[in-house]
């Protein structure tokens, strides 16, 4: 009975990303849209600084091209998520097929280990922006060099 519950959660799950990634292209029609009346980013447009998803709509449309490097360049965070998410669903998969009740044991402190892993990687980006002048997003080097 639990292991039907599996399959059919399993099942959702991927349904519903298959049609996230449908709707990707309407998604970033409305928001290029959208960008042209309204802030995309306060961070950004407001502290000239690198919020730790700046570049996350570009990342993901550089991974559904299969283009890595753009996709890093862009948030190293997102293409680090997206490969992890790859992982955990792998696991999930093989667990689901070997009978596992339990597909996705995810420990309840790895949320906290995220947050703190997205702070210190947005601390770290905007660091070498500031500092170095790496800005391979292109968006703030600019502003900085003027310091």
């Amino acid at each position: 009975m639990k292991l039907r519950r599996s399959v059919k959660i399993y099942l959702w799950v991927h349904i519903a990303a298959a049609a996230a990634l449908c709707l990707f292209p309407l998604y970033r029609l409305i928001a290029d849209y959208l960008t042209r009346f309204v802030s995309g980013c306060m961070i950004h447009d407001h502290f000239f600084l690198y919020c730790p998803l700046c570049g996350g709509t570009r990342a993901v449309e550089a991974l559904l091209r299969f283009d890595l490097v753009t996709a890093w360049n862009n948030n190293a965070f997102v293409v680090l998520v997206a490969f992890a998410v790859l992982v955990l669903d792998i696991v999930a998969l093989i667990r689901l097929l070997c009978g596992c009740q339990k597909i996705l044991p995810i420990p309840d402190w790895s949320w906290i280990v995220a947050v703190v892993l997205m702070i210190l990687y947005a601390v770290l980006r905007n660091y070498l922006m500031i500092a170095h002048g790496y800005d391979p997003v292109g968006d703030l080097g600019a502003f900085w060099q003027g310091f």
